[in-house]
């Protein structure tokens, strides 16, 4: 019993919170529903970069043709980073070690329309 219920618990040292905005596309969203937040807990030494994309993706589908750009907010440089990879969502886990709390943006947009 013990050990299932230890499987289950997240390491409090690689565990964060990631606050997260999905941003629908402008011109496709409606004006009142242009974008909402949630929260999940994520432990750093289970997760990569496509299987956290996946399952907002799963949670929170784009419309048809859209694709999915995930970014973070830097406090330090004050920007909004692209993450692309693996080893750059570790990077992200590593900036913010001493917070526990990433916020993450989630944009919807047109495949062929620059971004």
């Amino acid at each position: 019993m013990e050990g299932s219920a230890a499987k289950g618990r997240m390491d409090s040292k690689t565990s964060y919170l990631v606050e997260i905005k999905v941003i629908c596309n402008s011109k496709k969203a409606r004006k009142i529903f242009r974008s909402f937040c949630f929260e999940r807990a994520i432990d750093s030494d289970t997760i990569n970069f496509m299987d956290l994309v996946e399952s907002i993706v799963d949670q929170y589908p784009p419309r048809y043709m859209e694709v999915a750009h995930v970014h973070y907010y830097d406090e330090v440089l004050k920007t909004f980073p692209e993450i692309t990879t693996d080893q750059e969502l570790m990077s992200v886990f590593e900036k913010h070690m001493k917070t526990k709390v990433v916020h993450m943006f989630i944009a919807y947009t047109d495949p062929f329309e620059p971004y």
